[in-house]
């Protein structure tokens, strides 16, 4: 990365972390990272959160062989000195890629989503169905460990943030691919179990989060963004962008299938939030932590 380039993210740092109140402005971090890079790079990872500066750190496929030391660590170096003590919710639901709700404000953690999330018995089987006899053998691909996907409630001061984070089925050759039918299946659960909390508790605003792997078109994101009851608009996506100001790509897909893209998402109830800044974080340390890029924004309450 060349000096006028970080120079530029540096500054887009430094804007976002000036003094404020947990609950005047909610600085939100989301990243696939890959299985382990809090274990295998904590270096570049504890430098990239330094950098982001967030009040609430939202990971997924996160192996669940890792250990959580070196998170804790990495998080304790950020605003060294303040009293708040970092929160990790750690998700019970997707096997080898399990999702994690970290913030320095108090989290509340949810039985909706403090166990496996199975898939529909009928979706799941018909899932199987038209899998290859080796995508069937292939464990990565295993429905057995529930569907990708954690929550937590946020106490932001006197304010109430449900923050979810997914990590939905990858790949797919078309849109008729079993792939793009599962990730379709994990979004209406995912919807249903938020559905769930809301029936249940009062929050003031709603976060989805993660790698949405969106490489057959939009629908699963689609179903996430409509209407709830708490968001009667549904939805918004972050529109978040490289230092460039043009690229949105958050996937390095350089000598992968699958070319650069924007698979990676933050969604917010424009209701009662609005997004202030934020951006794609690129450096040359986060591309040793993995292909994917964190997204960081901060958002203020309407």
């Amino acid at each position: 990365m060349s000096t006028a380039t970080r120079s530029f993210v540096l500054a887009l740092a430094l804007a976002l972390s000036s003094p404020c109140a947990l609950a005047e402005g909610i600085r939100i971090l989301s990243w696939n990272i890959s299985n382990n890079a809090f274990e295998e790079e904590a270096e570049e990872f504890q430098s990239l959160l330094q950098w982001a500066d967030p009040d609430i750190v939202l990971l997924d496929e996160v192996h669940p062989s890792v250990g959580l030391d070196d998170l804790h660590i990495a998080l304790a170096t950020l605003r060294p000195g303040e009293d708040e003590a970092w929160q990790v919710n750690y998700g019970a639901s997707g096997g080898r890629q399990r999702d994690i709700v970290a913030s320095r404000a108090p989290l509340q953690a949810l039985p909706e989503f403090s166990s496996m999330i199975p898939y529909p018995e009928d979706e799941r089987r018909h899932i199987f169905e038209r899998m290859s006899d080796e995508e069937r053998a292939n464990a990565n691909l295993t429905m057995d460990n529930g569907i990708p996907v954690n929550a937590a409630i946020v106490l932001v001061g006197d304010r109430r943030l449900l923050a979810v984070i997914t990590d939905l089925q990858c790949c797919g050759d078309d849109a008729d691919s079993w792939q793009e039918y599962r990730r379709q299946v994990e979004a209406r659960e995912i919807r249903r179990h938020v559905e769930q909390v809301l029936e249940r508790t009062n929050v003031d605003g709603l976060m989805i989060a993660g790698d949405f792997n969106l490489v057959n078109g939009l629908a699963a994101a689609e179903k996430l963004k409509e209407p709830y009851e708490i968001c009667p608009d549904g939805l918004s996506t972050a529109e978040l962008y490289h230092p460039d100001g043009v690229s949105q790509w958050t996937w390095d897909g350089h000598g992968m299938p699958f070319p650069n893209g924007r698979l990676d998402f933050q969604l917010y109830c424009s209701n009662t939030l609005e997004m202030h800044s934020g951006f794609v974080l690129e450096s040359e340390s986060v591309g040793e932590t993995g292909r994917h890029r964190p997204l960081v924004a901060e958002y203020g309450w309407k």
